[in-house]
């Protein structure tokens, strides 16, 4: 068991490695891209404000895989235990095991494009703030979700300062796009 968790966590790391490289390269590339669009050609340097927020986009990501083992380890253990008590009831082990995987895999995929959105989102602030832009225009997005937030609709078109974030009337306080569990909002840069 030891063994098998340290060989885990060598793996998280890996993947965070992978994943912070990844979100960098391709937020890169949009600012890059939203800015050229506007006129502007900026080199993206690797700035203490982004290399700040790519250390932070690691230590999560290593968090969250990390903890992934022992969350399912203890959920089959207490499965197991509670099959056991109820005289090796085995069809209830397998129908508990077949509902908790199918969570555990919608939980995984939701975790996956959330912190993909959140890493986007901050790497792209990070790079317009130090390529001298101020401001941004909230852009609602729900991607065909039939769940989304009425305040984010709302400011929907609202421009706002990169550094505060946008007035979330639900919450009562600022927040950036895409910083919300869930969240799919973008911005535009405002380019003046």
């Amino acid at each position: 068991m030891a063994s098998w968790r340290k060989k885990f966590d060598k793996k998280a790391d890996d993947i965070a490695i992978w994943f912070v490289r990844r979100a960098d390269a391709y937020a890169s590339r949009s600012v890059s891209n939203k800015l050229r669009a506007a006129g502007m050609t900026v080199n993206m340097r690797m700035t203490p404000e982004v290399r700040n927020v790519l250390d932070s986009l690691y230590e999560t990501q290593v968090n969250l895989i990390k903890s992934i083992p022992q969350q399912y380890l203890t959920q089959v253990s207490t499965l197991v235990q509670e099959s056991v008590s109820r005289g090796r009831d085995i069809s209830f082990l397998k129908e508990e095991l077949q509902k908790r995987y199918g969570k555990t895999e919608r939980r995984a995929r939701f975790i996956a494009v959330d912190q993909n959105n959140k890493a986007s989102n901050e790497i792209s602030r990070r790079r317009m703030i130090s390529a001298g832009v101020k401001k941004g225009i909230v852009k609602h997005r729900s991607g065909g979700s039939k769940s989304y937030r009425h305040s984010h609709v709302k400011a929907d078109g609202q421009e706002y300062d990169l550094e505060v974030g946008f007035w979330d009337s639900h919450l009562k306080r600022f927040v950036q796009p895409g910083e919300l569990p869930g969240c799919k909002c973008e911005f535009r840069p405002v380019i003046e």
